[in-house]
């Protein structure tokens, strides 16, 4: 970041996203969703956009949950140029420059998977969009708590993904009127 002077900061030594333990051991920014149980429902997007913004030469957030065809608004908060390049394997990519602070672009994506975001003017800036099909997806907050809100009584199969951990599948069952625990565990250097 030191090479570019609107993004150096003095004494602050820029970190990684990657991986963020809490000090009990929990993870941040893990993608959790529902990939089974819901049957052939479907559902419409939210209609308020979902927002990720270029603040202090980072993507905010780094991992951005949001269900198909719900409208994403990128943002500029910097007073210096950046872009956005999108990169997945089912959507349709994109890249649009962003030329300085108050600038915005809106898009979408249309087919549920984990798209690569990133500015390729500054090569640390990454980030990830993860897309569902359904609104029964989050993603952890530092203390590495989610929440599913919504769902019926049933057997679901929900996976966690990270970034670098990989991902992890469990099967969790729903009473009526009730709320289910799930604890999902990662372990360091092991990637599927």
């Amino acid at each position: 970041m030191s090479s570019e002077a609107s993004c150096h900061r003095p004494g602050v030594e820029p970190l990684s996203e990657d991986v963020i333990v809490s000090p009990e051991g929990a993870l941040k920014n893990v993608y959790v969703h529902v990939v089974s149980g819901l049957g052939d429902r479907v559902f419409a997007p939210p209609s308020s956009p979902a927002l990720m913004d270029q603040a202090g030469c980072a993507f905010v957030p780094h991992l951005l949950d949001v269900q198909a065809g719900q409208v994403i608004e990128f943002g500029n908060s910097d007073p210096i140029v950046h872009n956005v390049r999108a990169i997945g394997e089912k959507n349709r990519v994109f890249n649009v420059s962003m030329p300085g602070k108050g600038k915005t672009v809106r898009r979408y994506f249309a087919v549920p998977e984990i798209v690569k975001i990133r500015c390729d003017i500054h090569a640390w800036m990454s980030a990830f969009i993860a897309v569902e099909g359904h609104p029964f997806h989050a993603v952890t907050a530092d203390d590495g708590a989610f929440s599913l809100r919504g769902l019926s009584a049933g057997t679901y199969t929900v996976e966690a993904w990270q970034e670098r951990l990989g991902t992890q599948d469990q099967t969790v069952t729903v009473a009526d009127g009730q709320t289910a625990k799930l604890d999902i565990v990662f372990h360091a250097g092991k990637s599927e």
